[in-house]
Order: structure tokens, then C-alpha cells, then sequence
């Protein structure tokens, strides 16, 4: 199995770390869109910039790619921020229809508990603590003519940090607004949406799809919203099939049962074989089962057992409208059956992902074309797209 290049905001301090979601929305009729985020990690700093140029598409989005670049680069090699603002500032290109180089930018510089915010001309990030909109600090400071926002903010578990593009504040003008939705209808919205546990990428699905109901199903604008939740790690070992070799039965039962977190199997077969190590009954829930996924089963002690080949070629569909569609995954989440469920664990309930693959083959399942190649296969795109959403994952592989 290939392992795939980690990427993501990868942030961890005192046990906790960063649950991170986003959409991102091109205006109507237009390839590119013109805002554009940058995440760079070094070390233990952790930068963050989105950026939203002058104007829509290619123009819009060059210059925003520049300026979220430049800014991520310099702010995460302690460059002072007056000098990384003048620096981009003198590199921007200038447009020869307005004779000017303008893109705004929010900047999140991330440093264990501590987190640096700096903004200037896009809607000021909205702070949800204890369940309630906190107002945090803003000073504000000239730099190059810009007048920006910095704040100094202590994260605390549990905080959600909501960062906009005005493609969602200037929604809805001359259309369902007086001169749009506006930032204070903005936090409201996200009070009244907001629940305790709920995901990040949640949270940006419901404002992204607000933003677009109020243009009456257009974008007008190009429209970005990043939400980052500050939350506890949470371990989610998945097993998908037996070792090769039978000689390593006890040591990977063993191994799958003894680490933190929650359990989760897939596949029929791999069931029966967790079943008799812990001494339980697999129970099939027939009400379970779903147009073309299997039921799901039933073991005690474990969090959730799937059907594997079947339930995991759903799943990834499931992943390939998400990534075509970021605001899928709030339609997703409503669904009952077995690969919805496995897909919520893994994407919702995880940050991190113990995945367990032993490659044993089952000779019931060859008889019918599922290989164990197939089944690496698809284990090397869930992985792939765990990473897409910003999970850690740690692969156990037993005899490949």
C-alpha cells in the first residue's frame, strides 16, 4: 500500500488539536475563484492565511494566490508583519483597469495555545466560546495604508473560530438584502446553528449554503468560509480484514484491541473473526441495510461493524461528491446507512486513524472478482481522502 504525504492544518497542544473544515465557492460563470488559503506548518507554528482579490477569476485569483502565499511564507519565518505586508504590497501586479494591486487577507499564525489573528478588509472571524459568541479583542494598527485588525487569542477547548471571505457578508445585495447579509446577521446565523460537538465542516457547510440561499441559489460573489474547532484528539482504529498469515492472529487482534480509541470493522468475515477473539455474538441489524449498502452488525465492545467491500465503494462515492461538492457533507450526515455511519465516524468522530490492514485473502469473496488487491486499493484511496480532511492516519500493514 502507498503511503500517501500528510497534509492539513496538523495542530496539537495539551492533548488537543484542530478540527478544520472549509467551502470555497467560485463566482457564477467563473473557473477560478478569487479567494484563495494558504496552510504552511514549521515546527510548532502553524499559519493560516485567506486572502480574497480585487475583482473575479483569473485576476482575482492571482492576486489572492500571491498574497496568501507571501504572507504564509514570511509570517511563518517570523518575518514582522509590517514587513511581510510591505513586501506583498510592492509584489502584487497592478490591474490596468483600476491602476491598483488590492487583495484583502486573514491571517491565523497558530503557536500552541496561542493564536495571532491579523485582519484587514475581509470580515473579522467570528469566535464561538461555551457556546456563546465571544467578542475578542481588536487592536488596531495602519501598515502600508492598510488599516488591520490584530487580536491575541487564547484558544480553549471546544472554541470554533469562523473566517469568511465578504462573499458571505455582501450576500443576498439587490436581491433578499438591503446591502447584504452583513456580519452581525452573519454571527447570529452561527449562534443559532451552532451545537455543542458539531464539526467544523458542519458549521462551514451552513453558512456556505446560507450564503447561496440568499443570492437565490447563484453565487454573485466568490465565497470562502474556513472554520477551525478546537477539540480533544479522538483515536479511530479501523480493521479491515485478517492477517495473511494465521501465526499473527493473537498479536493483530491483540494490538487493534489494546489501542485507544474507538473500534470499527469492516467486513463480514473480518467480524466473525474479531467476534471469536473477544468471546461475542455477531448480531446482523436487517433493519440496517440501505438500497444497495449491507446491513450493519452488532458486536459488543466494539463502536461499529460493516459489510466490507461493498459498504467501502459506497464510502468513497460518498468522498468523491464531497470533494466535487463541499457542502455535501451536511446532506451526507442526515443519511442512515452503513457506509453514511462508517464515513461519520471516520470524518466526524476522528482525528486520527489507526487503519488496520491484515491481507488475507477470502476465498468466497475471489469467487466474485473482490481481490485483496481491490480491497488495498481501496483502502489507499480512503486514506487519501482522510488526509484530504485533515486526519492524521497511521497504517498497520500485516504481510503485504
Amino acid at each position: 500500500m502507498k503511503r500517501n504525504k500528510y497534509y492539513g492544518m496538523n495542530v496539537e497542544f495539551d492533548g488537543l488539536c484542530v478540527d478544520f473544515g472549509h467551502v470555497s465557492l467560485n463566482k457564477k460563470k467563473e473557473f477560478l475563484c478569487g479567494d484563495y488559503y494558504k496552510i504552511q506548518e514549521k515546527d510548532d507554528n502553524h499559519v493560516l492565511v485567506l486572502s480574497d482579490g480585487m475583482g473575479s477569476g483569473v485576476k482575482a485569483n492571482i492576486l489572492s494566490t500571491l498574497t496568501a502565499t507571501m504572507l504564509c511564507t514570511m509570517i511563518s519565518n517570523r518575518v514582522p508583519l509590517g514587513e511581510a505586508v510591505s513586501a506583498t504590497a510592492k509584489t502584487l501586479p497592478i490591474c490596468s483597469v483600476r491602476q491598483m494591486a488590492y487583495a484583502t487577507f486573514t491571517v491565523l499564525d497558530i503557536q500552541g495555545r496561542e493564536a495571532s489573528l491579523y485582519q484587514f478588509d475581509n470580515p473579522d472571524a467570528i469566535l464561538i466560546r461555551d457556546g456563546r459568541v465571544f467578542e475578542y479583542p481588536i487592536q488596531v494598527e495602519e501598515i502600508e495604508d492598510k488599516v488591520i485588525h490584530q487580536s491575541t487569542i487564547r484558544l480553549q477547548e471546544e472554541d470554533m473560530l469562523i473566517l469568511m471571505s465578504d462573499g458571505v457578508t455582501n450576500a443576498g445585495m439587490g436581491k433578499t438584502t438591503n446591502g447584504g447579509w452583513g456580519r452581525e446577521d452573519v454571527v447570529r446565523f452561527c449562534q443559532s446553528k451552532y451545537k455543542k460537538g458539531m464539526s467544523a465542516q458542519e458549521m462551514a457547510g451552513y453558512v456556505a449554503e446560507a450564503s447561496v440561499d440568499l443570492n437565490l441559489n447563484e453565487t454573485d460573489d466568490d465565497i470562502t468560509v474556513i472554520v477551525l474547532r478546537i477539540r480533544k484528539k479522538q483515536t479511530v482504529n479501523l480493521m479491515i480484514g485478517p492477517p495473511r498469515n494465521a501465526e499473527h492472529d493473537e498479536q493483530y487482534l491483540q494490538t487493534f484491541f489494546n489501542s485507544e480509541g474507538y473500534h470499527v470493522i469492516c467486513g463480514g468475515t473480518t467480524a466473525k473473526f474479531a467476534a471469536r477473539y473477544l468471546g461475542k455474538e455477531v448480531i446482523t441489524l436487517q433493519d440496517s441495510a440501505c438500497n444497495d449498502v449491507p446491513a450493519r452488525s452488532r458486536i459488543e465492545g466494539v463502536e461499529l461493524v460493516t459489510e466490507g467491500y461493498l459498504t467501502m465503494k459506497r464510502l468513497l462515492e460518498y468522498c468523491e461528491e464531497w470533494l466535487s461538492d463541499r457542502m455535501y457533507y451536511n446532506r451526507l450526515k442526515k443519511q442512515k446507512d452503513a457506509a453514511a455511519m462508517l464515513g461519520k465516524m471516520l470524518f466526524d468522530e476522528a482525528t486520527e486513524v489507526n487503519l488496520f490492514f491484515g491481507g488475507a485473502s477470502n476465498t468466497a469473496n475471489e469467487g466474485i472478482g473482490i481481490s485483496v488487491k481491490k480491497k488495498e486499493e481501496q483502502a489507499e484511496l480512503l486514506v487519501g481522502h482522510l488526509q484530504n480532511a485533515g486526519k492524521n492516519v497511521r497504517i498497520a500493514l500485516w504481510e503485504l
